[in-house]
């Protein structure tokens, strides 16, 4: 077992997380590595801190490059990569020492194209919060349609670097991740899983989690991506059938969740209702999808209620 393996890290302007991040990647059980920091446009000391870490270690590539945001840089390290499979860590967040080696040998001990891991959620108390990458061993979305809607994160999960010939990051949108990562899974002709939380995503205090911003509905972009490109290559319909549950699932569901969180209290009923415009426009049929149909009674009245326009109802039981 020993493959190159490519692992890229977008940097820009995380100074305080970056030599965590870096630690975490030399530190690999896992040693033959190509690690390509791709300084994505910094102004502050990120870059100084790449290069230092790049005397140290011979295996690191700095790509220095105008900022273009998240999606653009991985894509340049994509571009950059010359191992036979490639992991994308973000500039804030770390791995543990083993990652790389234990789902190396899961990939090698099943034949398959992509590994995933499960994750923590690192907050500034201290706070850990598991985030399952999925419950399955090992399989492909053909025979287990599921599969394609396991958590969408790019960054637990390591994939063979060819996967990524025709299928790159969409560059300026939110849900960079959503916008590919099912298309990846659908490409692979076998997953398999470790299951350990290999992965520690760092939630930064000061999020603007809760502020308002219609690009939040991008995600319905996002997923049309996805399904644009399942129905260009299949005509399988359980699986195109998957894809169109993720416009419940994370548009009409999570962004509604999303929107009854925020700050700015007087401007929800607005975005609840364009929401629910924009899932009428991709989704005219979203009241027939079976995952629709499996809620429970709670988000089952929530639901009828976004439909009829009860927006202060909606957020009444929400509030509760």
């Amino acid at each position: 077992m020993n493959e190159l393996v490519s692992i890229v890290v977008p940097v820009y302007n995380v100074e305080n997380y970056l030599p965590r991040c870096v630690d975490s990647i030399i530190q690999q059980t896992y040693k033959h590595l190509e690690i390509i920091l791709v300084n994505d446009g910094s102004t502050d000391r990120s870059l100084e801190i790449c290069k230092n870490y790049a005397i140290k270690d011979i295996r690191i590539k700095i790509i220095n490059k105008p900022n273009g945001g998240l999606s653009d840089a991985r894509n340049v390290g994509i571009e950059h990569a010359t191992g036979e499979y490639i992991a994308f860590i973000d500039s804030d967040d770390f791995i543990k020492e083993t990652m790389i080696e234990k789902m190396m040998i899961s990939l090698n001990e099943t034949s398959s194209d992509i590994c995933v891991c499960d994750m923590e959620y690192l907050y500034d108390d201290g706070r850990m919060n598991f985030a399952s990458g999925g419950d399955f061993k090992e399989g492909n979305v053909h025979d287990d349609p599921d599969l394609m809607v396991i958590n969408n994160s790019a960054c637990n999960k390591l994939y063979r670097t060819s996967l990524f010939n025709d299928w790159l990051f969409p560059v300026g949108k939110y849900y960079e991740d959503l916008a590919t990562v099912p298309v990846l899974l659908y490409k692979a002709k076998k997953l398999c899983k470790v299951d350990e939380a290999f992965y520690v995503y760092y939630q930064r205090s000061g999020s603007i989690a809760h502020s308002a911003n219609k690009k939040i509905f991008e995600i319905y972009e996002a997923i049309h991506r996805c399904l644009e490109y399942v129905k260009i290559n299949s005509n399988d319909h359980e699986l195109i059938a998957k894809l169109y549950s993720l416009y419940i699932i994370h548009g009409l569901d999570l962004t509604t969740i999303r929107i009854k969180d925020f700050d700015d209290k007087t401007i929800r009923n607005a975005y609840l209702a364009e929401n629910i415009a924009n899932l009428k426009k991709y989704y005219p049929n979203y009241k027939n999808d079976i995952c629709y149909r499996k809620y429970g009674l709670k988000k089952k009245l929530i639901f009828k209620l976004l439909e009829k326009g009860k927006y202060n109802l909606v957020l009444k039981i929400y509030d509760k």
